[in-house]
């Protein structure tokens, strides 16, 4: 019994990192935060552009420079989903950290070593972002303890 438990659960834990895996796909080519350029500040987001999430992915690393750590989530999310039970547990509490405090950190886009872009919202790319970390959190907590090697050879007999 614990045998087809240990079975279903890592059944489970494949399809939530799948769905994990596709919403960080589907959030890279979905509009992730809106900017405007500050000319009047009475007039600030009429007229938001949105960034995608495939540009955050790709300077996401150079956040560090002006205290933004969101983008450090993503290794976050690939080990809490790779180690084990324990480690996991740890890796994705500190990727929804992370996540989350985009939403604190990201209130200027940066050019030039300046804020120039006010940050006016966050789109359904961040939000699908977001729901990949929370998702590889759930897939830790279902994925089945790791067995000793006697576990596993007394389930292979």
């Amino acid at each position: 019994m614990s045998l087809l438990s240990h079975t279903r659960r890592s059944q489970i834990t494949k399809t939530i990192l799948w769905v994990a895996f596709a919403l960080f796909v589907l959030s890279l080519f979905l509009p992730a935060a809106s900017n405007e350029q500050v000319y009047r500040l009475d007039r600030v987001c009429q007229n938001p552009q949105w960034d995608y999430g495939l540009a955050f992915l790709l300077v996401g690393p150079f956040g560090i420079l002006f205290g933004q750590f969101g983008w450090f989530a993503n290794p976050l999310m690939l080990l809490a989903a790779i180690t084990r039970r324990e480690f996991g547990l740890v890796f994705a509490t500190l990727a929804i950290l992370a996540t989350t405090s985009t939403t604190r950190t990201l209130t200027h886009f940066w050019r030039d070593g300046e804020p120039d872009d006010v940050v006016c919202g966050f789109g359904p790319g961040y939000y699908a972002w977001a729901a990949c970390s929370i998702l590889v959190l759930i897939a830790v907590l279902v994925k089945p303890p790791q067995r000793t090697s006697s576990e596993a050879a007394i389930a292979d007999s």
